[in-house]
């Protein structure tokens, strides 16, 4: 959930600027030395949005996706046409709701990004053709430098899906994709009846009977 380049682990666009222990040391005190409770995050993330906030479940489990441990792509899908995330677990609808992901500013930022990823990529097809390897090096890194760092693999989950092209609508980009990246596979899962995932529906409360899904 993290590009490497000291982004938040959370929403991926700003700097982390702020440790945020993801379980809150008043729910688990032990865990204040604990390395992986300790994670990067912006300010907005760790102070505005979550706060000592920690869900869980009717049976005591955590809902909130633990970037140290879990498969993002298990938990939510991204939309590169609104910039916006859709939840397909409990656990994701509790870390879209606590963290805010699709505040207005992350979603636009994600269009930005699906943008320069393709032009980008477009560029590197250019370079490919003209063997021009130092070039593409030099843009492939550039890309791995930018925010939102969930684009571009949702860029390559999608890749060599049939319906790339018209999603991406840039063949010289896709072409890229599929020569420079290795595809992302996501475990198969079962998308709810949402057709879009409302701030604060509140829809990971799992009654009692659910126990821990």
């Amino acid at each position: 959930m993290a590009s490497g380049i000291e982004r938040c682990m959370y929403c991926s666009e700003s700097l982390g600027t702020a440790i945020d222990h993801h379980e809150p040391l008043n729910h688990a005190p032990r865990r204040v030395f604990d390395w992986y409770n300790h994670l990067l995050a912006c300010a907005f993330c760790n102070t505005h949005a979550k706060g000592g906030a920690f869900p869980r479940d009717a049976a005591g489990n955590p809902l909130l996706v633990d970037p140290t441990a879990d498969e993002p792509a298990d938990h939510f899908r991204l939309s590169l046409t609104s910039g916006e995330y859709h939840c397909l677990t409990a656990r994701g609808c509790a870390s879209l709701d606590v963290f805010r992901l699709n505040r207005g500013t992350l979603r636009k930022g994600r269009l930005d990004a699906v943008g320069q990823c393709l032009d980008t990529l477009a560029k590197c097809a250019e370079c490919l053709a003209k063997d021009d390897k130092d070039e593409v090096d030099q843009r492939i890194r550039r890309l791995g430098r930018q925010p939102f760092a969930d684009v571009l693999q949702e860029l390559r989950r999608i890749a060599d899906r049939p319906s790339a092209s018209v999603v991406l609508g840039n063949d010289a980009a896709l072409v890229a994709l599929r020569a420079l990246y290795a595809p992302l596979t996501a475990k198969p899962v079962s998308i709810p009846k949402q057709a879009r995932h409302e701030p604060n529906c509140r829809s990971w409360s799992v009654p009692a009977s659910a126990g821990s899904g």
